[in-house]
């Protein structure tokens, strides 16, 4: 019995005892920088001396605009082609007079031996042209420019000839497109196209389309390889720190270059892998996060019991807080990505949305903190993602519309440019580049945010959870379950509808969740809707009573709970709303049938389990005003005279009476709870039955 009565104590243990371990395993097992700073910010530790040489390192995007500016400024490697001149004398001289002797040719026959032989002096001429020029171009050197060079005598390359490279430029060169515009220009001028149209077009053709290749050739792999070898070449650091050197003083502001120095000695720090104990390493790890989730464990244990004696609500805390930080671990580890762009605001309003304020926020900033030990800079990510995280939870205090979460994306959004401008400009002192690409990560981040309502529904599938918004659903009065109690037992309707205005004006007061214990209200007596009949404020005729005995009656008045829960499965409602029908008579009495049957039988013992409810008896605060208000309502209908003080007094007793009983063992309720609910009772039930004015009949004798 002991083990049972602690088993969820024991399960949330082991969770987040797992929790821990898992931690652990995942979290980097190397050394780290013993100092925490922040450019712009003050160096809050003791002078700092260089314990050792080291280089001062480049930042990443400094590496990497000095590569861009060599890939910009790089001027290409070109060779020689010596058997150029050879191959495009010879491969343009021997197709060209292939297609004269072949195609040509034989279509002169017709014309008269005078003008073949004329016709065949011009070719050879042109041919001749033609080589001449060629072996002239090539020998001087022709070369091609990439599309991107619009001027030649601006583009500059290395000519390399086996030995040596020698800057040169297109200028001193002829162009490939030059070549075959003067050849072109050759053969226009040499009269051979007047030979008849089809010859003609073949030898043009082959001109115009025949691709001749420079002489002066770009050359891809020496490229290449020279161009890496110059990026790889590019200096990761400037200058050195001597051991013993001042690097900062206590209280003096971090600027750009003690940044710079700090950093490239944190690194150095952290890349030196000998005498690296990993298990002690692990060790500290270990009393870091068992430190955290204890906190945790603690503010559970003395000021929400209720959640650490939930298997559901355990399994749902320590699973978020895995989600979380599992997402940090992929972002972190396998891409380059900031871990900003995660929607951190998202976790503490899942919680928020089933449970408390403070329960979503202590559960957030612990699984914000373990995050924190994979941020680049811990202190600037906590600061901004618990600002953020309350905005997001104050933004959705009203959860009954779903258009509110765009509205808390907005207010995420801003509070993120906020927030990250504050540190800039602390940390860099001008306004350049405020804007960058920080800002694009939150925005995505807070974009994120819509994926709150697909997750919301999710959770209420998968652990059984009611959002504000299934509570308005189900608070609809056309739901079919209450449309059925309307249509068939209007009384027992109204009496609900009463009751659910009640119960929700009181919970609000006494901090639970008055959606919950209004939709439980409007539910709690669809039993009634089987037999109508069996209920006074159903009735318009004879008492079906006065046909029953005691006995019978009470079993038919107490069969409307087991009733009701059958209905309930049936409109498929869920569990904490059929709690309201089980719990709002708990373990009482039939008080009017058991009452009746001991004065009728004042010498007999009755059995009392005939005029006793199943129960159980209520276990929340919304069940407990459940039951006071089902109690009072239905009293308050039979007094004779509405005062305050009949009103106090019909309270005072029922609540009292229902104390008295043990009602109200099962939940944790104080005093001062109690009379303040009796307070609003009497108020809200004298608001229902205060006087009305009588208004004047106008006198029949008046002229």
């Amino acid at each position: 019995m002991k083990f049972k009565k602690y088993s969820v104590i024991i399960y949330a243990i082991t969770l987040f005892l797992l929790s821990v371990a898992f931690v652990v395993y995942i979290f980097p097992k190397e050394k780290k920088f013993q100092y925490s700073f922040t450019q712009g910010g003050p160096w809050l530790h003791e002078n700092l001396m260089a314990p050792f040489d080291f280089p001062v390192y480049k930042s990443d995007e400094e590496i990497a605009q000095e590569q861009d500016s060599i890939r910009t400024n790089f001027i290409p490697y070109y060779v020689y082609d010596s058997i150029a001149i050879k191959t495009a004398v010879d491969d343009y001289s021997v197709k060209l007079e292939d297609i004269w002797q072949n195609e040509v040719k034989p279509n002169l026959e017709d014309i008269g031996n005078f003008k073949k032989n004329l016709l065949q002096k011009k070719f050879d001429f042109y041919l001749t042209l033609a080589k001449d020029l060629l072996r002239e171009s090539f020998q001087k050197g022709v070369i091609e420019l990439p599309d991107s060079v619009s001027e030649q005598y601006k583009f500059r390359f290395y000519l390399y000839d086996g030995k040596i490279s020698k800057l040169n430029y297109a200028s001193s060169y002829i162009l490939l497109r030059d070549v075959q515009n003067n050849l072109d220009d050759i053969f226009n001028k040499s009269e051979l196209r007047e030979t008849d149209s089809l010859s003609g077009f073949k030898l043009k053709n082959y001109i115009n389309s025949h691709k001749l290749l420079p002489s002066i050739v770009y050359d891809t792999d020496m490229n290449k390889n020279i161009l890496s070898s110059q990026l790889d070449a590019v200096s990761t650091s400037r200058g050195m720190v001597q051991k013993g050197e001042l690097i900062i003083l206590k209280g003096h502001i971090v600027g750009m270059h003690e940044n710079k120095v700090l950093l490239s000695l944190k690194k150095e720090v952290e890349n030196d892998v000998s005498n690296v104990n990993h298990t002690i390493i692990s060790l500290g790890i270990a009393l870091l996060f068992l430190s955290l989730y204890f906190i945790l464990f603690l503010y559970l244990f003395y000021h929400d019991k209720k959640i650490l004696n939930s298997f559901k609500a355990n399994t749902f805390i320590a699973l978020q807080m895995l989600l979380l930080i599992v997402s940090v671990l992929i972002i972190f580890k396998y891409t380059d990505i900031s871990i900003n762009i995660i929607p951190f605001a998202l976790i503490p309003l899942l919680i928020y949305t089933f449970y408390k304020f403070n329960v979503s926020f202590i559960v957030f900033l612990v699984s914000i903190i373990i995050a924190g030990f994979f941020a680049p800079n811990s202190f600037e990510f906590i600061f901004i993602q618990t600002i953020t995280g309350l905005v997001a939870m104050f933004s959705l205090r009203n959860t009954r519309k779903r258009s509110q979460i765009f509205i808390s994306a907005i207010y995420v959004f801003i509070t993120y440019i906020v927030l990250h401008s504050g540190f800039f400009l602390m940390k860099q002192g001008d306004f350049s580049n405020l804007l960058s690409n920080d800002i694009y990560i939150y925005g995505i981040s807070s974009a994120l945010l819509v994926l709150y309502l697909p997750i919301v529904y999710l959770y209420e599938k998968i652990f059984g959870f009611l959002s504000d918004f299934t509570l308005m659903e189900l608070c609809d009065t056309n739901n079919p379950a209450l449309r059925q109690l309307a249509e068939k037992t209007p009384g027992t309707f109204q009496h609900s509808v009463q009751v659910a205005n009640l119960v929700e004006s009181v919970t609000r007061e006494l901090g639970g969740n008055y959606m919950l214990a209004r939709a439980g209200a409007l539910y709690h007596d669809i039993g009634k809707s089987v037999h109508p009949e069996y209920f006074i404020e159903n009735q318009n005729g004879p008492n079906i009573h006065d046909k029953f005995d005691f006995e019978e009656s009470a079993q038919k008045i107490i069969s409307h709970v087991p009733l009701g829960v059958e209905l309930a499965k049936k409109y498929n409602l869920p569990a904490q709303v059929i709690d309201f029908i089980t719990m709002h008579h708990g373990t009482s009495l039939t008080k009017y049938f058991y009452n009746s049957w001991i004065n009728e039988n004042p010498n007999l013992t009755p059995n009392i389990n005939n005029f006793k409810y199943p129960g159980p008896k209520p276990n929340s605060i919304e069940t407990v005003v459940m039951m006071m208000a089902d109690a009072i309502e239905a009293a308050s209908r039979t007094l004779e005279v509405y005062s305050p003080e009949s009103i106090d007094k019909l309270v005072f007793v029922i609540i009292d009476s229902q104390l008295n009983a043990g009602q109200y063992d099962d939940v944790e309720i104080t005093l001062k709870q109690i009379s303040q609910a009796k307070k609003i009772f009497s108020q809200k039930i004298s608001n229902i039955y205060h006087s009305r004015i009588v208004y004047p009949e106008i006198n029949a004798n008046k002229n």
